[in-house]
């Protein structure tokens, strides 16, 4: 995946702010995935794509599912 514009990192984002999250607790769920895919050397992704956010209200595992969708259509579109 290419390097993303400032517009398109905000446009993945965007639904976890609107789902009223800071940054920096936006920050700690993606370097948790991170982390968590890592650590897992891709054997359990699609598990840990969940568990990030399992603790969390309805509205941010919604907010997150959206943007797991934008990361993956990003990624579609620039390879």
């Amino acid at each position: 995946m290419d390097s993303l514009t400032p517009e398109q990192q905000y446009w993945v984002i965007r639904p976890l702010v609107d789902a009223g999250l800071g940054m920096d607790r936006i920050r700690d769920l993606l370097f948790r995935l991170s982390f968590e895919e890592i650590v897992s050397e891709g054997q359990n992704t699609m598990a840990c794509v969940t568990t990030v956010v399992s603790d969390q209200p309805v509205e941010i595992r919604a907010a997150w599912a959206e943007v797991i969708g934008r990361m993956l259509t990003l990624d579609r579109s620039t390879t």
